[in-house]
């Protein structure tokens, strides 16, 4: 079964935090707050630990959920499989390394424009290409037909020229 948990926060409003029922003794002795600094499409619940009124750290809460330790002593990151950062379901987690949790397909906020199959036969289109660096500043533009290029070479230039 499933719980809806809130946490308020005093400018981000109430936003409902999902768990399931067998995690819940994990988490319910904590004072949960959001983490809404560290990604700008979605929050995540945390636990801040203070001793003494002095700050120690923040437990991220879907770590805790999957028996992580603090991310300084294990690397390994916590993938939220439908994007939601609040939805703390085991069903929802997964374990898994900086690389595939970064891979676009499972970020649904990005939007994945026009992804070709190069095969080995295919070449690049625009294989000309003028490139020059003036004052540490690179300037580059690729071309489909050297003749293009070179044309673009010697307008370029030719600016240059009449602007010092």
């Amino acid at each position: 079964m499933t719980l809806k948990i809130p946490i308020k926060h005093k400018s981000k409003g109430t936003h409902d935090m999902l768990i399931d029922e067998e995690d819940y003794d994990k988490i319910k002795h904590l004072n949960l707050t959001l983490n809404y600094t560290s990604n700008k499409h979605t929050f995540y619940a945390k636990h801040i630990v203070y001793e003494k009124q002095k700050y120690v750290k923040k437990i991220h809460i879907h770590r805790l959920i999957m028996g992580l330790g603090d991310f300084k002593d294990d690397k390994r990151i916590i993938n939220h499989i439908d994007g939601n950062g609040l939805n703390n379901q085991k069903s929802n987690l997964e374990i898994c390394d900086q690389m595939y949790n970064s891979q676009s397909f499972r970020q649904p906020h990005r939007k994945n424009i026009g992804c070709i199959n190069l095969d080995d036969s295919m070449k690049r289109l625009k294989k000309w290409r003028f490139a020059i660096i003036i004052n540490g500043k690179r300037h580059s533009k690729r071309f489909i037909t050297e003749d293009e290029a070179i044309k673009y070479k010697e307008e370029f230039l030719s600016n240059i020229t009449l602007n010092t």
